[in-house]
C-alpha cells in the first residue's frame, strides 16, 4: 500500500524532472464539500501534495506551505494539498482546522493517487498555466526548492 511505503521513504530528498506531461484531471470534494476540478485552474500555477495527518514529514511541512499560500496566491498559485488518509473525513477536517490551514484540502481517491503514481507521501506535483506537470518532488524538505520553481512559474 501506498500508505506503508511512506512510513519507510517519506523522508527521502529526490525531485524527478523531465519531460513535460499533462497533469491527469480530477475533481475531489474539499473539506467544505464543494467540488474542486484540476482543469478549472488552468491559468494558474498549481501545487499538487498527497498527504496525510499521520505523516510526520507531511506534518512538518504545513508552516512552509502555509506560508507559500499566503505569499504567492494572490499571485496566481494555488495550492491543493490531497489526504490520503484512510481514516474518516471527519479527523482530516477537524486537522485542518486544528491546524489553521488555509489553502484548500481535498479529500484524496486510489483512483487520482494512482493516476499520480504516488508511491510515498509527501509527494508534491508542480502544475504549470497550461496545465502540465514541471516538477515532481518525492519525500519532505523540499519546500525551498519548490518555491524557486514556483516563481520562476509565475
Amino acid at each position: 500500500s501506498i500508505l506503508a511505503c511512506a512510513l519507510f521513504a517519506g523522508c527521502t530528498d529526490k525531485k524527478k524532472a523531465g519531460a513535460t506531461a499533462a497533469a491527469p484531471d480530477f475533481t475531489l470534494q474539499d473539506i467544505s464539500g464543494k467540488k474542486v476540478r484540476l482543469a478549472d485552474l488552468k491559468g494558474k500555477v498549481v501545487l499538487i501534495e498527497f498527504w496525510a495527518t499521520w505523516c510526520p514529514p507531511c506534518r512538518a511541512e504545513i508552516p512552509a506551505i502555509e506560508r507559500l499560500h499566503a505569499q504567492y496566491g494572490s499571485k496566481g498559485l494555488t495550492i491543493l494539498a490531497i489526504s490520503l488518509d484512510e481514516g474518516g473525513w471527519d479527523g482530516v477536517q477537524s486537522f485542518a482546522k486544528e491546524h489553521k490551514i488555509s489553502y484548500t484540502v481535498l479529500r484524496g481517491t486510489e483512483d487520482v493517487s494512482g493516476k499520480y503514481m504516488v508511491r510515498l507521501i509527501p509527494s508534491m506535483f508542480l502544475i504549470d498555466k497550461q496545465g502540465n506537470i514541471k516538477k515532481q518532488y518525492m519525500g519532505g524538505g523540499n519546500v525551498e526548492v519548490v518555491e524557486q520553481e514556483i516563481k520562476a512559474l509565475l
